[in-house]
């Protein structure tokens, strides 16, 4: 009889547990120089004024998915204690950026304007419920012409999921320490 009810409060008990579904991604990151020692000292950035690129196809442009990005990257940079300002003439760094899917801008492409590349391939990929994205990210000191520190952010998306531009940049800026 034991046995018998110790098995009874085992499937009963079986019967309450939950499953979650996690859906798996993956995102490729390649970066260059080390953002806390080049922003180090400073905190006032703007938008970089001729470095933002948009290769997204219509259905994101429709979903003001750029101002979106912008939007996400100013807030994560104030997270982390920065301060945004429109003057180009107080910034101590400026961002420059570039959005694309590869029907608009191929791996190639990116290589060429951005020197980097990311290299992912749609392995286990439904190629025609995704699109393969990338983000590119550049700070920009106002003396230099060249970006002091880059990275690349490639990946499959389902670009209809809440909250996945605030993780990318999260993911994007994870090194990037905090300002006291």
């Amino acid at each position: 009889m034991k046995y018998i009810l110790s098995l009874l409060l085992l499937f009963t008990l079986s019967g309450c547990v939950t499953e979650t579904h996690q859906e798996k991604s993956t995102v490729n990151l390649v970066t260059t120089g080390d953002i806390n020692n080049i922003i180090s000292g400073r905190t006032f950035f703007s938008w970089h004024p001729d470095v933002n690129a948009n290769y997204l196809n219509k259905k994101l442009n429709k979903n003001d998915t750029e101002e979106k990005f912008i939007l996400a990257l100013k807030n994560e940079l104030k997270q982390k204690g920065f301060i945004y300002t429109d003057d180009l003439q107080k910034a101590d760094f400026y961002i420059g950026y570039g959005l694309g899917v590869d029907t608009k801008i191929s791996d190639d492409q990116i290589l060429n304007k951005t020197g980097l590349s990311a290299g992912i391939e749609p392995h286990g990929i439904d190629e025609n419920n995704s699109d393969k994205a990338s983000v590119f990210i550049a700070v920009y000191l106002p003396t230099q012409l060249s970006p002091q520190w880059t990275i690349l952010a490639q990946g499959y998306t389902n670009s209809d999921k809440t909250g996945a531009m605030d993780e990318l940049l999260q993911l994007m800026f994870h090194s990037l320490e905090e300002r006291n």
